[in-house]
C-alpha cells in the first residue's frame, strides 16, 4: 500500500511509517524465533538419540552386573563347599 504524503497530515504520515518499521522488524523477529526454535528441535533430537544410546549402555551394564553378582554368589558357594570337604 502506497501511502502519498501530501494526502495525509503529518502524524498519520508518522504513524503510517512507524507502522510500516514495526512490521518490517517484527518479521524479522520473527525468523529469528523460527531459526532458534529449529535450533533448539534439532538439539533436541540430537539428545533423545544420545539418552537412547545411553539407555541401551546401561541395560548392558545392569545386565553385566547380574551376571557377576551370580559368578560371585557361586563362586563364594564354592569356596565354602571346598572348605568344608563338600
Amino acid at each position: 500500500m502506497k501511502h502519498y504524503t501530501e494526502a495525509y497530515p503529518e502524524p498519520i504520515t508518522r504513524l503510517l511509517n512507524e507502522n510500516k518499521y514495526l512490521k518490517s522488524e517484527k518479521a524479522m523477529e520473527k525468523k529469528k524465533l523460527e531459526n532458534t526454535i529449529k535450533i533448539f528441535q534439532k538439539k533436541k533430537q540430537e539428545l533423545i538419540e544420545i539418552n537412547k544410546i545411553l539407555e541401551k549402555e546401561l541395560k548392558v551394564v545392569i545386565s553385566d552386573n547380574k551376571k557377576l553378582a551370580m559368578k560371585v554368589i557361586n563362586l563364594k558357594k564354592n569356596k565354602t563347599n571346598y572348605f568344608f570337604g563338600i
